[in-house]
């Protein structure tokens, strides 16, 4: 089972009420509609392989090479 941890959070009163309509229209709680509209967000961020790495432009170019290889078809195919 996965761990879960409540929070509580502060929303726009537009964005909650739009988020309370996508829970009614697809009959899930307001916590779902937020959970997986975080992660979608989150999940879908781009990765920065540099970031922490910006002293040696070696790896810098390394890495950004490396993060090309792995997604450019997918980004090619993505804009058609």
């Amino acid at each position: 089972m996965m761990n879960r941890m409540r929070a509580t959070i502060s929303l726009p009163d537009e964005l909650s009420e739009l988020a309370r309509v996508e829970a009614r229209r697809r009959g899930i709680s307001f916590s779902a509609v937020v959970r997986e509209s975080l992660e979608d967000k989150l999940r879908k961020q781009p990765r920065l392989p540099w970031q922490g790495i910006v002293n040696d432009p070696k790896l810098v170019a390394q890495a950004m090479d490396e993060e090309l290889a792995a997604t450019w078809a997918d980004d090619i195919a993505r804009h058609r």
